[in-house]
């Protein structure tokens, strides 16, 4: 019984946990510009452009399509920037970025995180 209820206190931490970061004071600085054409290939560059929200970079492989909906489903690698392991995920994306995506494409792609959706805003071939 108490083995139990140790595993599910441990349990419910890990995932009130979840999406925060392990260390507040290691947040990028909202302010400090970042230079993402010097850091190609790097996959946590981050900047804040709008509160309470998240951006960052990050490269995958584009495992779905769907122009009608809007989305790109990319199985892509840890991005540090906005606290996200490696998953695949459905993100929402104008459709001209749609338009730059094809199953099996490896990709580099550029982010913004509001709560815990993703809109992809740029996408590249890597």
């Amino acid at each position: 019984m108490t083995r139990t209820l140790i595993s599910l206190a441990g349990a419910a931490l890990m995932l009130s946990a979840c999406g925060q970061p392990a260390d507040p004071a290691a947040e990028p600085d909202a302010a400090a510009p970042v230079d993402t054409a010097s850091a190609a290939g790097a996959t946590d560059t981050a900047t804040s452009p709008a509160a309470g929200s998240r951006s960052g970079s990050g490269a995958g492989v584009v495992t779905a399509v769907d122009a009608a909906a809007g989305t790109v489903t990319i199985n892509h690698e840890a991005i540090p920037a906005v606290g996200w392991p490696a998953m695949t995920m459905s993100f929402t994306a104008d459709p001209a970025v749609v338009q730059q995506a094809a199953v099996g494409d490896r990709v580099e792609f550029d982010l913004t995180v509001q709560g815990n959706a993703g809109e992809v805003t740029a996408i590249r071939p890597e």
